[in-house]
Formats: C-alpha cells, sequence, structure tokens
C-alpha cells in the first residue's frame, strides 16, 4: 500500500507539474525533498520516479487523488501537509487559475463532507 500511496502523491505532484510546462530544474528539487521527507526517498530514487511519472500519458488523476485521499482517510494532518506541498510546487512558478481549480478539486477530494 506504501508503494501504491507514493506514487500517487507523487503523481499528484507531476501533475501540477505538468499542467503549465512548468521548470524541471527549479521543480525537480521541491519534488525530490518532498519525496524524501514523506516516504524517505533518496534522491537518485526521487528523480527515477518524477522522470518516470513525468513519461507517462493519460494518467487518470481523480483515480489517483482518491487512493490518496481514501488511504489517509483518518489523517488529516498528513493530507494538509500534502496539500501544503502542492501548493508549493505551484506557487513556485508560472501560477495559472487551472493550478488553483486543480488544487481546489484536490482540497475538496481530501476533505469531502
Amino acid at each position: 500500500m506504501d508503494k501504491m500511496i507514493k506514487e500517487s502523491v507523487a503523481t499528484l505532484f507531476c501533475h501540477a507539474i505538468k499542467l503549465d510546462d512548468k521548470d524541471m530544474r527549479v521543480e525537480q528539487p521541491i519534488f525530490c525533498r518532498f519525496m524524501g521527507q514523506d516516504f524517505d526517498c533518496n534522491s537518485e530514487d526521487a528523480k527515477n520516479l518524477l522522470n518516470e511519472i513525468m513519461q507517462r500519458e493519460d494518467e487518470n488523476i481523480d483515480t489517483h487523488i482518491s487512493i490518496v485521499s481514501n488511504a489517509l482517510h483518518n489523517e488529516p494532518y498528513k493530507k494538509m501537509n500534502i496539500l501544503k506541498q502542492l501548493n508549493h510546487i505551484i506557487f513556485k512558478s508560472k501560477m495559472r487559475d487551472e493550478d488553483y481549480d486543480y488544487f481546489d478539486k484536490v482540497k475538496s477530494s481530501f476533505f469531502a463532507r
């Protein structure tokens, strides 16, 4: 299950990066730091995961949002931390309305009533 959550969280982050072709030189260290903090990925593993996910086509982002939301159902602080990290990735470069529409979609799914 941890591997599935790790890949889904990484996919959420990568989706934000892909939305408007953010600068990978800026985004890669942020991604690697977050994956290291949350999933004990070393830098090389995080880079490989980033590259693998960025190469994928047609990811069903709703599935990944659901996986994370369900896995962390009773862990609001972990969900808030993921949202904080997602926001940091969005904020770091080229912000657009689509970025925050995506952020709101994730937030709403994580904290649906």
